[in-house]
């Protein structure tokens, strides 16, 4: 029992039990039939794919197509939900480039991907924004509209402040 009550108290002064669970890697054999059909029907020319168990419980497909990093991600019963795409900065809409500047004066963008989702005919932007302190997961519309956004301390700033 002590031992136990030492472990909790470790535990949780560590924080590993608020730590985010990465999504977890699987084999094919591993991801629903109906899934994986949903997939070939979706994606009929890719061959080589990574799956993953997300922490809702979804599937994600990660692959390249045409040269493009793609993730699309499939409920339980292998209904589609949304698709990322990788794409280069040059492809942000010019109202979104503007809202950026305004908004996040003194961040540069790290990642940017458009997101297709079920029920959404227009396309969504995601950009990973980083400054020396943070970094910014934020999601536009085409008219530049933030949908919404997340931060998280910048793992550089982290470091050198030890």
């Amino acid at each position: 029992m002590k031992k136990h009550a030492i472990l909790t108290l470790v535990v949780t002064a560590l924080g590993v039990a608020t730590l985010p669970v990465p999504a977890q890697v699987l084999t094919a054999e591993q991801v629903p039939a109906a899934v994986k059909q949903a997939f070939q029907k979706k994606f009929p020319a890719v061959k080589l794919v990574e799956w993953k168990i997300k922490t809702d419980e979804n599937y994600e497909a990660e692959f390249t197509l045409k040269g493009t990093d793609i993730a699309a991600k499939f409920d339980p019963a292998g209904k589609w939900l949304e698709t990322e795409s990788a794409i280069a900065p040059s492809k942000i809409p010019q109202a979104v480039r503007a809202t950026i500047a305004k908004q996040f004066k003194g961040y540069k963008v790290v990642e940017s991907q458009t997101l297709q989702r079920l029920n959404e005919a227009r396309p969504i932007y995601e950009l990973h924004l980083e400054n020396a302190k943070e970094i910014v997961k934020a999601q536009f519309s085409d008219g530049g509209a933030i949908l919404n956004q997340s931060a998280k301390p910048n793992a550089a700033e982290t470091k050198s402040a030890k």
